[in-house]
């Protein structure tokens, strides 16, 4: 909501949008409110009309003139999201998405470089994305090879002759990317690259994908769900923390899902897993997840998701610093100091 060219000089991160939160935006002078749940704004809600809870949220925004942007399930299924920072709290290992994204993909672009270029070009990949594998940055694979090319009578090549066959000295050049990353990752190896005609592919992969809804993996040791409801609950500073099972019971693959699992019991038990920690789960979820033999542990929706607002700020500050922009960005808390 607001304007995309409007001047950002200070930013309030917080978990839901309302009035409160727009109210801290506008009184430490943040021009724009970063959230996560846009519900107040969902189509059909009446997000205009001030008699409503959304229409009071977006009226009161404009008066003060506070921006606001959604970051809704992208930020769970993201590399580093809520899903991630739950997964880590509960000690998750070798954790993969729960339901993996459908909408995006790991490609592998390929593009055909002189030696003297080649680190230049590999370095404006990584720097747009390119090239992440895990834990490992600026991974690439490099081949030399022989390449062929004509130019016309108006080329002007980096190397070679116009109107004649010439054969040069090329390096094959290969760097993951994600899907979402594809344009920007082409448009900096096109800047960097010295060729006036720049020749590459871009192929899918069939690598599994790190992003996804939720998150299921192996606990170190086998731990009782009494013990890992304790531990939730500390790192979400939850004070709803409810246990469905048998609290000595001994689990080791473990599911999280921050937010709803109301969808996510069948997935759970079909992806292996004991247990499953969950923001929250309605009545028919709690009922499969008891007769499907799962512990469910529920530590609040706010509470499961908390962490973004630190998440997010610490995103903004690293761009922030890259990108040299002048630019407040603050967290909201509640009275008693949780992030809200």
């Amino acid at each position: 909501m607001g304007s995309p060219t409007d001047t950002v000089t200070g930013v309030m991160c917080a978990v839901d949008p309302t009035c409160d939160a727009v109210e801290a935006a506008a009184a430490t002078k943040c021009d724009l409110l970063l959230v996560h749940h846009p519900q107040l704004f969902a189509r059909g809600r009446g997000s205009l009309d001030s008699s409503t809870p959304g229409g009071r949220v977006a009226s009161k925004a404009i008066r003060e003139g506070v921006g606001i942007v959604a970051c809704y399930q992208n930020a769970d299924v993201a590399d580093g999201g809520a899903s991630d920072l739950m997964a880590a709290a509960a000690g998750l290992r070798r954790a993969v998405p729960l339901v993996p994204s459908r909408s995006c993909y790991v490609a592998k672009v390929v593009v055909f470089v002189p030696p003297e270029a080649v680190d230049s070009v590999a370095g404006a990949m990584a720097g747009a994305g390119a090239g992440v594998t895990g834990d490992y940055t600026e991974c690439s694979f490099r081949a030399s090879g022989t390449g062929t090319f004509v130019p016309g009578i108006s080329a002007r090549p980096y190397s070679g002759t116009t109107g004649r066959l010439n054969q040069v000295n090329e390096v094959r050049l290969e760097m993951v990317c994600p899907s979402f990353r594809l344009e920007r990752v082409a448009e900096a190896m096109r800047s960097a690259h010295p060729y006036q005609e720049v020749a590459f592919d871009v192929y899918r992969t069939a690598s599994p994908v790190p992003w996804g809804m939720g998150r299921v993996g192996e606990l170190e040791a086998a731990r009782s769900l009494h013990d890992i409801a304790c531990d939730l609950e500390a790192w979400s500073a939850s004070e709803e923390v409810v246990l469905i099972g048998e609290p000595d019971d001994k689990v080791r693959r473990l599911a999280v899902v921050p937010g709803s699992a109301d969808r996510m019991i069948g997935r759970a038990r079909e992806a292996g897993a004991e247990a499953i920690a969950a923001g929250e789960a309605g009545w028919h979820a709690t009922v499969e997840a008891r007769e499907s033999g799962i512990g469910l542990i529920t530590i609040g929706h706010l509470e499961s998701e908390r962490e973004l607002v630190p998440a997010f700020a610490g995103a903004l500050q690293a761009a922030r610093d890259q990108e040299g922009w002048n630019m407040r960005i603050e967290g909201l808390r509640d009275r008693e100091g949780r992030w809200c």
